[in-house]
């Protein structure tokens, strides 16, 4: 199995055990389940550092986008504590 495949594999799995886990646990706020799939997704990402350049750089620009969205989510939360 190519590397690729089983990055995409494995952050898959991931999230999909992340979701079964936080629904049995009784999650309903989507800002925690969007915060934990972007924490997944960066640290599965920083153990497959070793993929090929190409691929690195494609998913360094998803990096940078879900690390913009959990700026957002983390901004949301801080506004409400605030207000």
């Amino acid at each position: 199995m190519k590397i690729f495949n089983r990055y995409i594999l494995t952050v898959a799995l991931a999230l999909l055990l992340t979701t079964v886990a936080l629904a049995a646990a009784g999650q309903s706020a989507l800002d925690i389940y969007f915060t934990i799939f972007i924490i997944e997704a960066l640290v599965i990402t920083e153990l497959y550092v070793h993929i090929n350049s190409k691929a690195r750089r494609g998913l360094s620009y998803v990096s940078l986008l879900l690390c913009g969205g959990f700026a957002a989510v983390l901004c949301i939360q801080v506004v409400k504590i605030l207000t």
